[in-house]
């Protein structure tokens, strides 16, 4: 799995209100195999009823002396009955400041449409037919998640079309219980929630205070250990 992957890695009817999610700040760390190797910073922005959240992921460290890489991400969604939606996504990943790939897509659910921008690494428009209901993306997926979880505080299957600019495909997760985990040198209670289905397995660990956001995802692929975790978050428009 890529950093990339890692680091950005990171319906059903719901409750009518749509106030879940409000601007705030939050930074990441990426370990792998206990080896701090990137930070991300992500922003939640809000315009009438528009979101814009934005991520903003660098090599740290060692890791940073080996390989100069960064992945710059921002997506754009409303919010309804049915959830987080997306109007568009894009992202742009560098390595050793040479774009290594950059896919921006339009989303239209409601005409079940997502398009394909022309980039330098997506030199074709491209078009994906959706199913009925909201879509998401890699970066909104993990927001439309906190959102779910406050809004449906007794659902435990979750399903999600999520749009990447390379495909549309189904994911679906699970939430297990409460877990306690470590925080800040602190014990918590957080929502533990599995991703279910082929692929790495997959487990995220959500703060109610902290806006349901996820604070820990690990993730298991070729014998190696992914841990993203929050280091620091504000709430509020900077």
């Amino acid at each position: 799995m890529s950093i990339k992957t890692s680091i950005i890695i990171i319906a059903g009817l719901f409750c009518a209100s749509t106030q879940a999610l409000e601007p705030h700040f939050a930074k990441y760390q990426l370990s792998i195999n206990g080896l701090k190797i990137a930070e991300e910073t992500r922003t939640l922005h809000k315009l009438e009823d528009n979101f814009f959240y934005t991520a903003n992921a660098k090599t740290t460290g060692i890791a940073a002396l080996v390989k100069k890489y960064s992945v710059a991400a921002s997506s754009s969604f409303t919010i309804d009955e049915l959830g987080v939606d997306d109007i568009s996504y894009q992202i742009m990943e560098l390595e050793d400041t040479q774009v290594k790939e950059n896919y921006s897509i339009d989303i239209n659910s409601k005409h079940f449409k997502v398009v394909s921008n022309l980039t330098k690494t997506q030199p074709t428009i491209l078009t994906w037919d959706t199913k009925p209901g909201s879509v998401v993306d890699p970066l909104s997926l993990f927001l439309a998640l906190a959102h779910d979880l406050e809004k449906a505080p007794d659902k435990t299957e979750f399903f999600y079309q999520v749009a990447n600019g390379q495909s549309v495909k189904q994911h679906h997760y699970k939430k297990t219980g409460n877990q306690s985990i470590s925080l800040n040198q602190k014990t918590i209670k957080a929502i533990k929630i599995e991703k279910i289905g082929d692929g790495d397995k997959l487990e995220a660990y959500f703060f109610p205070e902290y806006q349901y956001l996820p604070i820990s995802i690990k993730q298991v692929k070729n014998g190696r250990d992914y841990h993203y975790q929050i280091t620091n978050y504000q709430l509020g428009a900077l």
